[in-house]
């Protein structure tokens, strides 16, 4: 138990030196940095400019290690007040030496900072001055939503940088003034004013060519344009999928030929890519990225539906033109059928001798020979028919063709048959005793 003890006590002693030297190493870097900062203080740069961007990255950094040394210290209050035990001294005296250093460092930076600020104010200003400008400047190159809401920026921008003008020519007339007393000063803050003229020229200029393009695309509609070809087109895709979900009527080569026709649509292509045009030109000024991504999706959507109607509309064109071949050969038959169903029950006919009513019955039957051709073209169509199986037996030219081939047969073997009595009766004698 003894040696157990003694082996968990080494195991604990360890990683407390561990635990101790991750402390040490942490303080270590924050007061490398304490001193780096201390030198830099010591020996600011001339340049007003850089030293207050200097000092402003110092009171970042000061504040960012105060809150670790904050965070570290808690920890280190937490563990060992877990531990039932205060904190080492020499933890404590650390953490208190490196919080009270960084304590005088954000203070010696405030002071320096406010010292600046207060001997140079002018200087400053113009630094805010530079910002506001680059802000009017960055607004002028962003997107708006819409056409009204950008006509209502440029009206804000335009009155800012009115603003601006009056405030530059003011700075101007003073930093003349402050030249008198300070000349050596005078150069840097002159050069400034300088950059800021620039500044407010380029960002005028900027106002100028957005607000004629947005007085350019008032006058062209681009966006009534757009919202009217998207209307179009959503229209179009509504129809579209109505017509792809509905079922084709089979019935007969009319019905096919009147879908057909409602299949038959306009070229969209050319469409989206009128609307993408207005989206480039759209996007000179108005956020656009919803818009691109609606034409995308529209054009990916309608290619979907016009491969959808291309399939349908040439399964609409092979069934008519099967059907419409097959309505052709059925009324040819049933014309061929009709004509010798008329001879056949003429009253000329009748009036006839028997020997020519022979005749005529004998010419007839020959001439029906050409229906066996008719009745195999009728076939031949049939089973070329384009149309889905299981509506076939439905179809009423299907229905038609088959009762015209029995008729066919039918008015065949009559004719035969009255041939056959017409011969006996030719040849039976005239006496009635016979």
């Amino acid at each position: 138990l003894q040696q157990y003890f003694k082996t968990q006590h080494k195991v604990v002693a360890a990683q407390e030196l561990r635990e101790r030297e991750e402390v040490e190493k942490e303080l270590g870097v924050v007061k490398a940095w304490i001193q780096e900062t201390r030198e830099l203080l010591l020996n600011p740069t001339p340049d007003i400019d850089s030293l207050l961007q200097e000092l402003e990255i110092v009171h970042g950094e000061v504040i960012n290690y105060q809150q670790n040394v904050d965070k570290l210290a808690e920890q280190q209050q937490s563990k060992y007040l877990d531990l039932y035990t205060i904190l080492p001294s020499e933890i404590s005296m650390q953490l208190a030496e490196v919080s009270l250093a960084l304590g005088a460092i954000e203070d010696q930076v405030d002071q320096t900072s406010q010292e600046t600020l207060s001997s140079e104010n002018c200087s400053g200003f113009l630094t805010l001055f530079l910002y506001k400008l680059k802000t009017i400047s960055n607004k002028f190159k962003e997107k708006s939503p819409d056409v009204d809401h950008a006509k209502e920026e440029v009206k804000s921008l335009f009155e800012d940088l009115d603003s601006c003008s009056r405030t530059l020519a003011e700075l101007d007339t003073a930093v003349q003034e402050f030249g008198r007393r300070n000349p050596l000063l005078a150069k840097q803050l002159s050069d400034a004013i300088n950059k800021l003229s620039e500044m407010h020229h380029h960002t005028t200029r900027l106002a100028d060519c957005r607000n004629n393009w947005l007085k350019k695309v008032c006058a062209v509609c681009y966006l009534d344009e757009y919202n009217e070809m998207l209307d179009f087109i959503v229209r179009w895709s509504e129809k579209a999928k109505s017509l792809v979900r509905a079922n084709i009527i089979w019935n007969s080569s009319v019905h096919l030929q009147e879908q057909i026709r409602m299949y038959e649509s306009r070229e969209l292509h050319s469409d989206l890519e009128f609307m993408a045009e207005k989206v480039d030109l759209l996007s000179e000024v108005l956020q656009v990225e919803s818009m691109s991504q609606e034409v995308c999706e529209l054009s990916r959507h309608t290619d979907e539906l016009q491969q959808s109607i291309k399939i349908r509309l040439q399964s609409l064109q092979d069934g008519h033109k099967s059907m419409e071949a097959l309505e052709f050969e059925v009324k040819a038959l049933h014309v061929a059928l009709e004509q010798v169903q008329a001879t056949l029950t003429s009253p000329e006919l009748a009036r006839q001798s028997l020997k020519e009513q022979l005749t005529q019955r004998q010419r007839l039957l020959a001439d029906m020979e050409s229906f066996k051709q008719q009745v195999q073209a009728v076939q031949l169509c049939q089973s070329a028919l384009q149309v889905p199986e299981e509506v076939m037996p439905n179809l009423a030219i299907c229905r038609t063709a088959l009762r015209l081939q029995q008729e066919a047969s039918q008015l065949q073997h009559v004719a035969i048959q009255q041939c056959n009595i017409l011969q006996v009766l030719q040849y039976r004698p005239t006496d009635p005793h016979q």
